[in-house]
C-alpha cells in the first residue's frame, strides 16, 4: 500500500486532506442552513478558559462586500456569495487570536465537509477597524480574518504524499 493510500485511510478527518484555499467562486447562493452549520463548527471550537466570546457576522450584501473589497482587495471578496467574519471579545478572552484561529479552522473544515470552498483572508491590523466599521462591530471585539464562502468554480486536488514534509518533524530537539 502506498503511503498516500495509508494517509487517506488513517487520516482522522478526510476534510483535512480535501481543504484547499478557493479563490474563484460560482455565483450560486449558499443556503442559510449551510452557513449555520459552518458557524456551529466555529462555536464548538475550543476557547481559552472556555470563555466562548466568539460572535459571527455574515455578509451577503453586495454593497458591503464592495466596501470590504476596497479595504482588503482581492476579487474573491466580491465574487463569493458569503463572507463570515468571526470576532472575539478581546476584553474577556485571555487568548483572542487563538480563539479566532481555532474557530476558523473548524469552520473551514466544516465548509469542506458540506461541499463548499473557502479561503482564510487575513485582516491586516490596519484593515481591521475599517472592516469592523462596515459591519458595525463593537470596539471591544477583535477580528483577524474573513472566511470567504461559496461553491468553488474549479475542483482543487486534495493534499497528497507530495505535500507532506517529514523533514519538518524534530524529535526531542530541533
Amino acid at each position: 500500500m502506498k503511503y498516500e493510500d495509508k494517509l487517506h485511510k488513517f487520516m482522522i478527518i478526510k476534510e483535512i486532506l480535501e481543504r484547499r484555499s478557493v479563490r474563484e467562486y460560482k455565483s450560486d447562493d449558499v443556503s442559510e442552513e449551510l452557513i449555520t452549520e459552518i458557524i456551529k463548527a466555529g462555536q464548538f471550537a475550543p476557547t481559552a478558559c472556555n470563555k466562548k466570546t466568539l460572535e459571527f457576522v455574515v455578509v451577503r450584501n453586495q454593497e458591503a462586500k464592495k466596501q470590504i473589497f476596497e479595504i482588503v482587495g482581492q476579487d474573491f471578496i466580491i465574487e463569493a456569495p458569503v463572507l463570515i467574519i468571526p470576532l472575539v471579545n478581546k476584553e474577556i478572552s485571555p487568548c483572542p487570536m487563538r480563539d479566532l484561529a481555532a474557530a476558523t479552522e473548524n469552520m473551514l473544515l466544516q465548509a469542506t465537509a458540506l461541499g463548499l470552498g473557502t479561503v482564510w483572508k487575513s485582516l491586516m491590523p490596519e484593515w481591521e477597524s475599517g472592516v469592523k466599521k462596515i459591519i458595525e462591530a463593537p470596539e471591544n471585539f477583535q477580528a483577524i480574518n474573513i472566511i470567504v464562502v461559496g461553491f468553488a468554480k474549479n475542483k482543487l486536488e486534495a493534499h497528497s504524499d507530495a505535500d507532506f514534509a517529514s523533514q519538518k518533524i524534530h524529535v526531542e530537539k530541533w
